[in-house]
C-alpha cells in the first residue's frame, strides 16, 4: 500500500526510480510524483541525499546540480553546458527555451508554474538589453518589488521610474519604465522620445478582469498597432493556452508560444479539522487522511521556519486573526536583531508613531515579532519595507490578502488558505488558487537539494481545492473589449468606447466624450466658487484647519461645489450618498497634501480630528482640576461620538450607496485603531485623490484657465495633480520622488529640468547617511 510506504523509514528504491525514469521521460510534470518525493524527503532526510544530486539534474534544476556522479548525470550535465554556450546564461531547459523563444520572435507569450525562474529569466533580459524597457505589471501592488529588483540589477545610467517621464536625459543611458495598464496612454505620449526595445507584460491574465482587462487589452492593441516591431513578451501562469493573447488582437506578427509545465518544488498537503492536522493528497487517496505526528505549524516557526497565512482583509480590519492564530502569534519573540529593527524602525518615522505612546499600532507591535501584515491598503513605501523585511528572512509569519496572489515573489515554507473567496470566473479562480499555493517551497540555490512545502487548507474547503487543483484554466479567446457593453453600468460606458476607438486624451487622462461633456457644461460658477475660497491672493491654498473653521454654509457649498465638478464628466446627473461622503473626506486630505504634509503628518492630523483629540483633552485636564468628577468625566466621553468619517472607495461606483464609517460608537467605548486610519488614509490618497479625482478634476480647472486666462485655475489644477504648484516640486515628482522625500530634498536642489538635477554643496553632508545615498545616486 502505497501510503504505508510514503510513511516508512526507508525508502523504497523501486518507487522512486520510477519516477526519475518519468522525470527524463516526459520532464517534472507530475504534481502527485512531485507529491511523493516530498514525503520520501520528510520521512527519510539522509537516504534521500543519495537521490538528490540525480533528481536535481533530472528535473533540470542546473544552478543546483555538482559534478554528475553516474552516465545519465553526465550527459544533463553536458545538455546545461550546451545552454551556456548557447545563451550564455546558467538556465533551466524551461528558461532556456523561453529565452531562445523571445530573442528569435517579435511577439512570445508563455504560461509556467510560479517557480519555474520567470524572475530570473527576466533579470537576464533586462542586464543585456541596452535600449529603453516597458514593464506592464497588473496591479501596484507588484511595483514596489520590481523597484527594488530592477535598481539592483543595472548601473546608475539607467532610469528606473513607476511612470513614463523623460528626465535625466543628460546622465541616462537607456530607461526602464515600470507601469500598471492605467498609465499605459503616458507611452504613446512619449514614444518619439523613447529607444524601446523590449515590452514586459507580466501575469498578463489581467486581461479576464473586466474593466481593467480591457485597459489592459486596450493598451495591448495600440502597442501592437504603434510599436509593432518592438519585441512583446507576455507571461501568465498556470494557464493552458497563452497564445489566446495573439487571438484576441489578431496578433499575427512574428508569434509564437509555449505552455510550460515543468515544476521545481513538491507540495505536502494538510487538511485542518479544528484544529487536528491530517495529510491528504489531491491527486489520490493513498495518503488516506494520516493524522500529522506534533505541531508542524509551531515547529516549522520554531526551527526558522516561515508561514504565509492567507486570511481576508475583513478578519485584517477587526483584528479576530490574533485571537484566531494566537498560539503562533506567541512562538515569536521580540526582535533583537539590529538589521531587522533597522526596518521597523523606518516604518514607525514613515508613520509618525515614534515614541508616541498614544498611538499604537498593531501592524508595528507584530512586525517586532517578525510578523507581518501585508494588502493592498498598506501604503506602496511601507509594503516595500515590509517585503525587503521578509525577502531578508527577518520574518517568521505573514497575514497577508489576495496581493500576494498578484505575483509578488515572497516565498515560504507553509501556506495556509484560511480565506478560500478568490474573485473572477472559474477559470480565474483556479488561476488564482494555483498562483497562491505555488508559494509554498522556498526555491533555494542549494546544491544537490529538493525543496518542497506545506499547504495548509480548511477541512470545508477541501473538496472545491482538490477540484480545482486538478482543472486547468484558461483564457478566453474574446476580449471583453470586444463583447457586448453593460448599459446598466453608465459610468463605465465612455471608458469602454474611449478604449474600443482609441479616443483618449493623452494630456487630461479623460475620454473625448468626457471633455465634451465638462466643455458643455454650466459649472464656470462652482469653478469660480472653489477659486474664491481655496486660494488666497498669494495664490496658496488654505489649510484643513482653515477649511474647518470656514462657516457651515461656505463649506457646505465647497463640498456641492467640488461634487458638481466631479460628477460633470459622467453621464448620470446625481452621485449616490457614499459618493459624496468620499468626496466630503477626500477635501481636507487633499488640503493637506497641498500644503506639503508628509504622510505621517498627514495620519497624525486625521487621528487627532476622527478621536477627538482636542475634546479629549479639554476633558481630562478638568478632570485633574477637579472641575468635573470622574463619572461625569465618562458620562461626557459616553455621549461624544467618534467622529463620522466614510470608508475610502473608489469613485465613481454607482454600487457604493451608503458611506459606511470608518468606526462606530463612543469614545468612552472604543479605542481608536490607529493602523485602520493608516489604511483608510493612503485608500484616500491613493484610490481616491490619485486614480478618482485627480484626473477629472484637474482637468475641469485647466478646461476653465484655456476658456478665461484665470491664473489661479492653471495653479489649482497643479494642486490637485501634483499635490503642489511648486515648479522644483513638480520636477522632483517627474523624477519619482515622494513628497516625504521631496520635503528633505528640496533645500539641497541648485537647479532642476528635465536633462538633470544639479545639486547644491550641502548635498554632500546628506548623503552621507547611506539610505540618503541611495536615495539619489542615479542623479549625482
Amino acid at each position: 500500500m502505497l501510503s504505508n510506504i510514503l510513511f516508512n523509514q526507508t525508502i523504497d528504491s523501486e518507487l522512486i526510480k520510477e519516477i526519475l525514469f518519468d522525470f527524463h521521460t516526459y520532464g517534472p510534470i507530475d504534481n502527485s510524483h512531485l507529491e511523493t518525493l516530498s514525503y520520501l524527503k520528510k520521512y527519510n532526510t539522509e537516504q534521500f541525499k543519495a537521490y538528490e544530486g540525480k533528481l536535481m539534474f533530472l528535473m533540470g534544476l542546473f544552478y543546483k546540480t555538482s559534478e554528475p556522479n553516474s552516465f545519465i548525470e553526465a550527459i544533463y550535465n553536458a545538455y546545461a553546458q550546451t545552454i551556456i554556450e548557447e545563451t550564455g546564461h546558467n538556465f533551466t531547459p524551461v528558461q532556456a527555451d523561453a529565452y531562445n523563444s523571445i530573442k528569435k520572435y517579435t511577439n512570445f507569450s508563455f504560461s509556467a508554474p510560479t517557480s519555474a525562474g520567470k524572475s530570473y529569466l527576466f533579470q537576464e533580459l533586462i542586464k543585456e538589453t541596452k535600449g529603453d524597457i516597458i514593464i506592464i505589471l497588473p496591479s501596484r501592488a507588484l511595483l514596489s518589488e520590481y523597484l527594488i529588483k530592477v535598481k539592483k540589477l543595472v548601473s546608475n545610467e539607467t532610469l528606473v521610474l513607476q511612470f513614463i517621464e523623460i528626465v535625466n536625459t543628460k546622465r541616462t543611458k537607456n530607461r526602464i519604465y515600470i507601469i500598471t495598464p492605467e498609465r499605459g496612454e503616458e507611452i504613446f505620449k512619449n514614444v518619439d522620445k523613447l529607444n524601446l526595445e523590449l515590452i514586459l507584460l507580466d501575469e498578463a491574465q489581467i486581461s479576464e478582469e473586466g474593466i481593467r482587462g480591457m485597459k489592459f487589452d486596450s493598451l495591448v492593441r495600440r502597442i501592437d498597432k504603434k510599436l509593432n516591431n518592438i519585441k512583446k513578451v507576455f507571461t501568465h501562469p498556470f494557464v493552458l493556452n497563452p497564445d489566446a493573447q495573439f487571438k484576441k488582437h489578431n496578433i499575427t506578427n512574428n508569434i509564437d508560444s509555449e505552455n510550460y509545465n515543468q515544476k521545481t518544488v513538491g507540495k505536502i498537503y494538510i487538511e485542518n479539522n479544528k484544529g487536528l492536522f491530517t495529510y491528504f493528497s489531491p491527486f489520490d487517496d493513498r495518503v488516506k487522511e494520516k493524522i500529522v505526528v506534533g505541531e508542524i505549524v509551531k515547529d516549522i516557526i520554531v526551527n526558522g521556519g516561515t508561514a504565509l497565512i492567507y486570511i481576508s482583509k475583513a478578519k485584517i480590519y477587526d483584528g479576530t486573526y490574533i485571537e484566531e492564530f494566537s498560539e503562533y502569534i506567541e512562538l515569536c519573540p521580540k526582535i533583537t536583531d539590529t538589521k531587522s529593527l533597522s526596518y521597523i524602525n523606518k516604518l514607525e518615522q514613515f508613520f509618525g508613531i515614534k515614541d508616541d505612546n498614544e498611538k499604537y499600532s498593531i501592524l508595528i507591535f507584530l512586525m517586532k515579532r517578525g510578523i507581518v501584515i501585508h494588502h493592498g491598503s498598506i501604503p506602496l513605501k511601507a509594503r516595500l519595507i515590509i517585503e525587503e523585511f521578509v525577502n531578508g528572512h527577518h520574518a517568521k509569519i505573514c497575514f497577508s490578502t489576495s496581493t500576494l496572489i498578484q505575483g509578488i515573489n515572497m516565498p515560504f515554507d507553509i501556506v495556509w488558505v484560511n480565506n478560500f473567496s478568490f474573485t473572477g470566473n472559474e477559470d480565474q479562480k483556479i488561476l488564482n488558487l494555483k498562483n497562491l499555493i505555488g508559494r509554498a517551497g522556498r526555491t533555494t540555490i542549494e546544491n544537490d537539494f529538493f525543496d518542497f512545502g506545506y499547504v495548509i487548507i480548511e477541512s470545508k474547503n477541501k473538496k472545491l481545492f482538490i477540484e480545482r487543483l486538478n482543472k486547468e484554466s484558461s483564457l478566453s479567446n474574446i476580449s471583453n473589449l470586444d463583447l457586448t457593453t453593460d448599459v446598466n453600468n453608465e459610468d463605465f460606458i465612455d471608458i469602454v468606447d474611449a478604449i474600443k476607438n482609441d479616443t483618449f486624451d493623452s494630456e487630461l487622462h479623460l475620454t473625448n466624450s468626457q471633455i465634451e461633456r465638462i466643455n458643455n457644461s454650466n459649472i464656470d460658477d462652482d469653478v469660480k466658487f472653489i477659486l474664491d475660497n481655496f486660494l488666497n491672493e498669494e495664490l496658496n491654498p488654505l489649510t484643513a484647519k482653515e477649511y474647518y473653521h470656514l462657516k457651515d454654509s461656505v463649506r457646505k457649498k465647497i463640498k456641492k461645489s467640488f461634487e458638481t465638478i466631479f460628477k460633470v464628466h459622467l453621464r448620470r446627473q446625481e452621485l449616490t450618498n457614499g459618493e459624496k461622503a468620499v468626496l466630503s473626506a477626500s477635501i481636507p486630505v487633499l488640503l493637506w497634501m497641498i500644503q506639503g504634509k508628509s504622510f505621517a503628518e498627514i495620519i497624525s492630523l486625521r487621528y487627532a480630528f476622527l478621536s477627538e483629540k482636542d475634546f479629549r483633552r479639554k476633558l481630562r485636564r478638568q478632570l485633574v482640576k477637579k472641575e468635573i468628577s470622574l463619572s461625569q468625566y465618562r458620562k461626557l466621553l459616553k455621549e461624544k461620538g467618534i467622529r463620522y468619517s466614510c470608508i475610502a472607495n473608489a469613485i465613481p461606483d454607482i454600487s457604493f450607496k451608503r458611506g459606511a464609517s470608518l468606526f462606530k460608537g463612543n469614545l468612552l467605548e472604543n479605542d481608536i485603531d490607529f493602523d485602520k486610519i493608516i489604511y483608510d488614509t493612503y485608500d484616500y490618497i491613493d484610490k481616491v485623490l490619485s486614480l478618482s479625482v485627480s484626473n477629472p478634476v484637474s482637468s475641469v480647472f485647466l478646461l476653465y484657465f484655456h476658456k478665461t486666462n484665470d491664473i489661479r485655475a492653471k495653479v489649482l489644477s497643479n494642486y490637485i495633480k501634483y499635490g503642489t504648484n511648486n515648479e522644483t516640486e513638480i520636477w522632483l515628482i517627474k523624477y519619482g520622488f515622494s513628497f516625504d522625500e521631496i520635503e528633505e530634498l528640496i533645500e539641497h536642489i541648485e537647479k532642476i529640468d528635465e536633462t538633470e538635477i544639479i545639486f547644491k554643496e550641502s548635498i554632500n553632508e546628506f548623503i552621507n547617511n547611506p539610505d540618503n545615498l541611495k536615495l539619489i545616486e542615479r542623479y549625482l
